[in-house]
């Protein structure tokens, strides 16, 4: 991972305490993608895949798709600044597992504001 970039992102990622993870989602941001699961109440799974494009600078739009495999009528279209989608990156690769942070979810469907840590 580019030392530049991930010092472009360090300010709005809180890097100086979360370095190593940003690293992780920076080398995620390059990808372009992030294919999960949606755990499901009171069992279950639902499986999704978010794409994204733009340029690789905090306060640029990414331009993101959300897509449910099993529901390909159902698709979100959204932008927002890169580093709100590092920071979502950063929180579901420390949780550790297939879903992206709560936050992402209740922004995308409820229209909450981002916070600056999303848990």
């Amino acid at each position: 991972m580019s030392a530049a970039l991930v010092a472009l992102f360090a300010p709005y990622c809180d890097g100086a305490n979360r370095a190593a993870v940003l690293e992780q989602a920076l080398e995620r941001l390059a990808v372009g993608s992030w294919r999960g699961a949606r755990p499901l109440q009171p069992s279950g799974l639902r499986p999704f895949e978010l794409r994204w494009s733009g340029e690789a600078s905090p306060l640029e739009p990414s331009r993101c798709t959300l897509t449910f495999p099993e529901q390909a009528e159902v698709r979100y279209s959204f932008a927002l600044p890169a580093y709100q989608l590092v920071l979502w990156l950063m929180d579901g690769l420390e949780a550790g597992g297939d879903d992206l942070p709560i936050g992402f979810w209740h922004w995308l469907l409820l229209g909450a504001s981002p916070e600056t840590r999303s848990a």
